[in-house]
């Protein structure tokens, strides 16, 4: 009756909080502008929604404690980990509130994650030990560094899930549900109660954040999901003092921890930062192909399939039912092609290639290799790749590479292409940056053998070969129109330009 009270508490003053702060929001200018390229809604939207389901929940849980003297020896039974949760979250909101005031870079906010995580660790939360399938892994000195790691994964994937309207909310909403019943059976009543409070906090504000959203959970909101999230999952899975059965919490968030796995090896493979944003994530993959009502549904469902798991897993000691159900889930979406496959076949162009340098040897004919994987979306990119390749030979080329990155478009298209050549053969190298408008569309990069030494010589055939290439993907990017092959264009039938970023100026390099 207690968790139900104080549930209901939370969910109210979360509608009340929620819609004051979003009326403050607006009146100071805190709010989320549309910029056509990733942010595609139609109006700017009020931010602060981190600040009113963090404040709605302290509040209802500092007046249960005040009220009830049980609830305040439950409280006071785990006082180091909640005042570490306190404080970090506090952090963590304010770092999240800047973010959406002033905008920082991703290292930036990497820091004040860092920060927060340190804090909970100060207050004597770490993984001294695991538990896997029965068998106890001791950590020892890597217990501080595999804790924050796990923090910093938690706020993380939770943050980058946040793309859809009220879809970070619910996937919180679910997860702290799961972890209350989770801290339920192992009879934890802290983490019930402040589980329950923030799962309902959340629901509170979830009446303004379903689609259409009239108010944003914001940075501070997505991670402060995240971090309590890391923090409660950890508590509910104590098996005894410092050690943790590890599948349980990796279960319940396996649906954000493949996404932003995913979303980072998406993102090194192409040669971006981890930290550069786009429209490749689970949700906007599903948004290609259904409503967005039945994309909350479905990724709804999947978490709610994992966390049953999760449960199942502590409720018959059993760490097999969620280590099986989660990862028969991931290969649902993999093999189905739903995502992540993409991805996966990245990673296997990378693999074979670093294979086949490890394991080169001398041939008498020169051969060629070639990958393709379009990432998302369905334009004809392989036109343009075909005529960069087949132009290989006549161009002394040993190395051809284009990447594409639309998330305005949802087009992502990444191609690799190369040969043998002599090893001590000088070589030279041209990285472009691809622009259209002033923004960055994705990055080509050529390279060849100078047989006779003259560089500028062999980079002078390109321009021939550049300057409708970049005309032809104006064209495609601008219209739907198929565009006719480029060997059938005229080679000067273009001005011979090629955009550069002023920030960003083309590289040559020279290797001998």
């Amino acid at each position: 009756m207690d968790v139900l009270l104080i549930a209901l508490a939370a969910g109210l003053v979360s509608l009340v909080f929620t819609r004051a702060i979003r009326s403050l929001a607006t009146v100071v200018g805190l709010v989320d502008h549309p910029d056509g390229h990733r942010k595609l809604q139609s109006q700017p939207i009020a931010l602060g929604g981190g600040l009113a389901v963090f404040a709605s929940s302290v509040l209802v849980l500092a007046l249960a404690a005040w009220w009830r003297q049980d609830i305040f020896e439950a409280f006071v039974k785990h006082g180091n980990e909640l005042w570490g949760l306190l404080f970090a979250g506090a952090t963590i909101v304010v770092l999240g509130l800047f973010d959406d005031r002033v905008g920082l870079r991703g290292r930036q906010k990497l820091i004040g994650q860092l920060l927060a995580a340190s804090i909970l660790v100060a207050f004597g939360i770490t993984f001294e030990r695991v538990s896997v399938f029965g068998w106890t892994v001791e950590f020892g000195l890597l217990s501080v560094p595999f804790t924050i790691f796990w923090l910093l994964g938690a706020i993380n994937s939770v943050n980058l899930l946040d793309g859809v309207d009220g879809l970070a909310t619910m996937v919180g909403i679910i997860i702290t549900t799961s972890i209350a019943l989770m801290a339920g059976l192992a009879g934890q009543t802290a983490v019930v109660l402040v589980a329950a409070a923030f799962a309902s906090a959340l629901l509170g504000f979830l009446r303004f954040n379903f689609p259409p959203a009239t108010v944003y959970l914001g940075d501070a909101g997505s991670m402060l999901i995240g971090l309590v999230i890391g923090t409660l999952a950890f508590s509910a899975s104590l098996k005894g003092p410092g050690t943790v059965f590890i599948i349980a919490p990796l279960s319940l968030c396996a649906i954000p921890i493949f996404d932003s796995a995913t979303a980072i090896l998406r993102r090194k493979l192409t040669g971006r930062s981890i930290y550069a944003t786009d429209r490749g994530h689970l949700h906007h993959r599903l948004m290609q192909q259904m409503p967005t009502g039945r994309v909350l549904a479905l990724i709804g469902l999947a978490c709610l399939a994992t966390s049953v798991a999760a449960l199942a897993s502590i409720f018959f000691r059993n760490d097999a039912i969620a280590m099986v159900s989660s990862l028969a889930l991931v290969a649902i979406f993999v093999v189905t092609r739903t995502f992540g496959h993409a991805e996966l076949s990245l990673l296997a162009n990378r693999l074979r290639s670093v294979g086949r340098s490890l394991v080169a040897v001398k041939r008498p004919l020169k051969r060629s290799w070639e990958s393709t994987v379009h990432i998302q979306g369905n334009r004809p990119w392989d036109l343009l790749w075909t005529t960069l390749t087949e132009s290989a030979e006549k161009l002394n080329l040993c190395q051809i590479k284009l990447e594409l990155h639309l998330p305005a478009l949802e087009e992502g298209y990444s191609a690799a292409w190369s040969c043998d050549r002599k090893a001590d053969s000088p070589a030279w190298r041209l990285d472009l940056p691809l622009m259209l408008e002033g923004r960055p569309v994705g990055a080509l990069l050529l390279g060849g053998e100078c047989d006779d030494g003259a560089t500028i010589r062999n980079i002078e055939p390109l321009i021939d070969l550049l300057a409708p290439f970049e005309e032809r993907l104006r064209m495609m990017i601008s219209n739907d129109e198929v565009p006719e092959p480029l060997s059938s264009v005229p080679e000067r039938d273009f001005e011979a330009s090629i955009p550069v970023d002023p920030t960003s100026k083309p590289v040559l390099e020279t290797n001998t």
